[in-house]
């Protein structure tokens, strides 16, 4: 069965072509396998971006306890005054 390699890992991809001279049952599961593959990747990606946001979340949440963030109607009130 010819099946191809992505550089740099070991995702298999199996061409329409192959899919379809492949037995149906056979065929779902490459289906589905490519289906895995194509979610893992993506929650992999995911990961670095979750990262960013819980550090970012955790830093606000910090620095909300301190004080330094003051709300957007304090400022547009702080504005007015000194007008």
């Amino acid at each position: 069965m010819p099946k191809n390699r992505k550089e740099g890992g070991d995702i298999v991809v199996y061409h329409k072509a192959t899919l379809r001279r492949i037995p149906p049952v056979t065929r779902k599961y490459a289906k589905l396998l490519g289906e895995l593959d194509s979610v893992l990747r993506r929650g992999k990606n995911l990961v670095e971006v979750i990262q960013r946001l819980e550090l970012d979340s955790q830093a606000l949440a910090h620095a909300k306890e301190r004080g330094a963030i003051i709300a957007d109607d304090s400022i547009k009130y702080l504005s007015k005054e000194r007008r």
